[in-house]
């Protein structure tokens, strides 16, 4: 006829006009057999192609197998014709007139199937429109492929179940049509493995994205990436258990990654995974018609079954074989300086390698002096098994344009109400500084009144002494602090000390947890404490200086300039008690309980991606606290 392959599928045939109204009738109630009976053998035809599919294979062999069943009809009909005077149309009726039903009922499927394939081809050519992209014209929609056919298929059953020959139909359809998706998924929750040539599957994997990618993976790719949801080849009987499904298929890649031979389905015990009482099946969501087609509900139990005993592996491979809890304990006595002996000696080792231009610092000689700290006996780190794994790095921008980069990035230039604590801390500390200022300006006005009403002697040296005070304390630490700290922000280079920042050697499964950008997380942190403690140095160091100075121990008799004294000693005292105060809060108030909390979670812990989430949960909490991620409290926290 010069018809296309999708024109072959919609044939319609009409009776002739001038046919007996007699015969007429009954004409057109057996003619539309002709017309069910070409589309689905077309439709068959084309969709038993390869490239459709394993489920649209399976889908079409049933109806193949109907379609035999229907020709055998036709054929002993026929023979009848044949060979009996008394065979009419009213008998031909009689005999055609059940299969009808079955095959209207299947021309309707195939109706729907094209229909969703039209509509798939038309959005697909606006979005490649808009893209400007070429169309694809050999590319199969997922709507007509694997899970998009089991789609249309429950969704017509849903909605002729009243009819109960039609809802036997389909059911029988469907669990012909599903066998070789749930092959795929038996493959994928029992192996961890993807056989989907035909892209038919609800998880697709990107082959791109590998394990070794997750030492500068920022974003996580590797866990969240690397296999994900294919949400139009996701049927409707499987939506409530997609996550399960998700995660028992990751869980097994990460073992498998890790040189572990994974458990045959046979050899999971059931009532040791689910326990004694099974899989409870009170809150699943499925039409109970679906689970009979479905093997009567079995791969409810399987995906249970599967995510339970790949869930309980790797948390075991984590916590247990990798002593996940031990690692974060190791990261939280370098990273947040606890019992920081060993960092006070390496700080004075290094002293004068930390003042150099942070390009000219050797990493090489740091790491040596690290190493040799840690390895000292009297070293509280000394009997951490896990000690070779700190490095020591060199940042190439300062803590809080670091900061700012990431904030601008994430959007969170804005105070939330979790800021609520740290916003009340802020403002107290925004409001003595102000007092600090005013009071010096009043002080500073006062002397310089006493100053000139005095008659002092020496005048210009009360004033060398005045400007050594001001430049030892609000000069020096002002510029320290604000100049090197901002680093980029002001384009000066940065120093050793002020660049100075660890790294960890995390490998695999444990950088799933404590993944790159948990690491940088932990960075922020330490350099936010290191910063605190270098400047609780450096007042210190001046008090040092104060009392070995003659000017400063002795009296000078001059009023003014003992004035002066006594400002510097309160101005240098006060900051050293602000900063000891925000060390106090960042550590009592903030790091260590949330740590309490996070170590509390992890003992309790039932799944993998609670330990994620917890671990997750736990940096944000401390950055945020710490006031590390809002602008505004940063220009607060740090001089500028």
């Amino acid at each position: 006829m010069g018809k296309s392959e999708e024109q072959t599928e919609r044939f319609n045939y009409h009776v002739d006009e001038s046919l007996d109204p007699s015969f007429k009738d009954l004409t057109e109630r057996i003619l539309p057999l002709a017309t069910y009976f070409t589309s689905i053998d077309a439709f068959i035809e084309k969709h038993s192609k390869f490239e459709y599919g394993f489920v649209s294979h399976a889908l079409c062999a049933a109806m193949r197998g109907l379609l035999k069943e229907y020709l055998i009809l036709i054929t002993q009909l026929e023979h009848q014709f044949r060979t009996s005077p008394s065979f009419t149309l009213q008998k031909f009726w009689f005999y055609v007139h059940p299969t009808l039903h079955t095959m209207s009922n299947l021309h309707s499927l195939v109706m729907d199937i094209l229909d969703a394939a039209q509509d798939a081809s038309e959005d697909e050519d606006d979005i490649l429109i808009v893209e400007g992209f070429n169309n694809k014209k050999d590319e199969i929609p997922q709507q007509i492929k694997g899970g998009g056919i089991l789609t249309i298929l429950v969704d017509r059953m849903t909605t002729m179940s009243g009819d109960l020959a039609t809802k036997k139909l389909y059911v029988h359809l469907l669990s012909k049509a599903s066998q070789p998706y749930v092959s795929m998924l038996h493959s994928w929750i029992h192996h961890g493995e993807i056989r989907d040539p035909y892209e038919e599957f609800m998880i697709q994997e990107r082959k791109n994205v590998k394990k070794e990618n997750l030492k500068e993976d920022f974003n996580d790719a590797y866990w969240e990436a690397r296999y994900t949801i294919r949400d139009k080849t996701l049927p409707p009987f499987l939506i409530p258990f997609k996550n399960k499904i998700l995660l028992a298929g990751k869980y097994l890649n990460v073992i498998r990654e890790c040189g572990i031979a994974i458990q045959e389905p046979q050899q999971q015990s059931t009532e040791e995974v689910v326990g004694k009482d099974g899989v409870d099946r009170t809150d699943v969501n499925v039409n109970s018609d679906i689970l009979v087609a479905m093997d009567g509900g079995r791969f409810v139990d399987n995906i249970e079954i599967a995510y339970k005993c790949a869930n309980r592996t790797l948390l075991d491979l984590l916590l247990k074989d990798q002593q996940l809890i031990a690692r974060l304990r190791s990261i939280k006595r370098y990273f947040f300086l606890d019992q920081s002996d060993f960092f006070t000696h390496f700080l004075d080792l290094a002293s004068a390698e930390l003042k150099k231009p942070s390009k000219d610092v050797s990493l090489t000689k740091l790491q040596s002096l690290l190493d040799l700290v840690l390895r000292n006996p009297s070293s509280v780190a000394y009997t951490d098994p896990f000690k070779e794994d700190v490095k020591v790095e060199m940042s190439t921008v300062g803590l809080v344009d670091q900061l700012l980069r990431i904030i601008n990035v994430a959007g969170m230039m804005e105070p939330t109400p979790a800021f609520s604590r740290a916003n009340r801390l802020a403002e107290s500390f925004a409001f003595r500084k102000e007092n600090v200022k005013m009071g010096d300006v009043e002080s500073e006005n006062e002397g310089s009144e006493d100053g000139v009403g005095s008659g002092t002697e020496k005048p210009g040296y009360a004033s060398s002494v005045a400007g050594s005070v001001t430049g030892s304390i609000v000069s020096s630490l002002a510029g320290s602090i604000s100049g090197s700290i901002m680093g980029g922000s002001n384009k000066q280079p940065l120093t050793g000390i002020e660049a100075l920042t660890l790294d960890y050697i995390v490998t695999f499964p444990l950088s799933l947890v404590i993944s790159r950008k948990a690491l940088t997380k932990y960075q922020l942190l330490f350099r936010h404490l290191l910063y605190l403690k270098y400047i609780e140095q450096l007042l210190c160091n001046t008090w040092t200086e104060h009392t070995k100075s003659f000017h400063w121990r002795r009296g000078s008799g001059h009023p003014a300039l003992e004035a002066w004294k006594s400002r510097a000693f309160a101005l240098r005292q006060r900051m050293l008690v602000f900063v000891q105060q925000f060390s106090y809060y960042v550590t009592s108030e903030v790091l260590e309980p949330q740590w309490r909390n996070l170590e509390a979670n992890l003992v309790k812990v039932s799944t993998v991606d609670q330990v994620l989430q917890y671990h997750s949960d736990f940096l944000d909490t401390c950055l945020k606290e710490c006031m590390l991620t809002n602008a505004k409290l940063l220009r607060v926290s740090y001089v500028q």
